[in-house]
């Protein structure tokens, strides 16, 4: 990676999913870039399992960011956030995977639809081996709300808003989107399945606190 500019940055954020980070790297590295300069940018959150020696495997392939102290979702975000060089930012979940068209058919929306500060799209959930199960829609605010990870955004939209809320453990992505919206800043929903959600009991949107800071940012929001 040795380019100054990048069109797209991947970034996953991870603490100790060492039996799935692998495939999350390895789909992000197979994008289909049509020309496009695509950086995989990985922060581990303190990760104390076999995380990081999974992810030196590539080391000469991806750039690598380590929290001295578990900072959570948002802070990492926000770690991914201050040194991205990609033109528009993805989050991928360190369990989940891409499809490889996916950079290319969300990039090439936003660059022909400036009035769009985001585009997102259709998941498939799938099991640990990767078989497709089901197929979630992103059809309406109240599914989009619960699934941040897969949104492709302008970086210098996100830097704007001043990134991610350091302080909620959960619920970051609902937050996120809300000020977005209050900004005036346009999603665009585009139905095609680019993104793999494997659900498992471990998963942030299972996390037994979500209720707890979902109702916290609806406060904070006045909802």
């Amino acid at each position: 990676m040795t380019h100054d500019y990048v069109d797209v940055t991947l970034v996953i954020t991870s603490y100790n999913r060492a039996p799935f980070i692998d495939r999350a790297i390895r789909s992000c590295l197979a994008q289909i870039t049509q020309r496009r300069r695509v950086e995989v940018l990985i922060v581990d959150d303190h990760s104390t399992d076999e995380s990081l020696e999974i992810i030196g495997e590539f080391h000469d392939e991806v750039r690598l960011l380590v929290n001295p102290t578990n900072r959570g979702v948002a802070g990492s975000s926000n770690v991914a956030l201050g040194a991205a060089r990609g033109k528009y930012w993805m989050r991928v979940d360190a369990d989940d995977f891409l499809n490889a068209y996916a950079c290319a058919f969300m990039a090439a929306l936003l660059d022909e639809n400036p009035e769009y500060a985001f585009v997102y799209c259709d998941h498939f959930r799938v099991d640990q081996r990767g078989r497709k199960i089901d197929k979630v829609r992103l059809n309406t605010d109240a599914v989009l709300f619960n699934h941040g990870a897969g949104i492709l955004f302008r970086t210098e939209t996100l830097r704007q808003i001043g990134g991610y809320d350091d302080e909620l453990r959960s619920c970051e992505d609902y937050d996120l989107l809300l000020r977005l919206r209050r900004h005036g800043a346009r999603g665009y929903y585009l139905p095609l399945p680019l993104y793999r959600y494997y659900i498992h009991g471990k998963n942030m949107t299972l996390d037994e606190d979500r209720e707890k800071f979902r109702k916290i940012v609806e406060l904070k929001h006045g909802l």
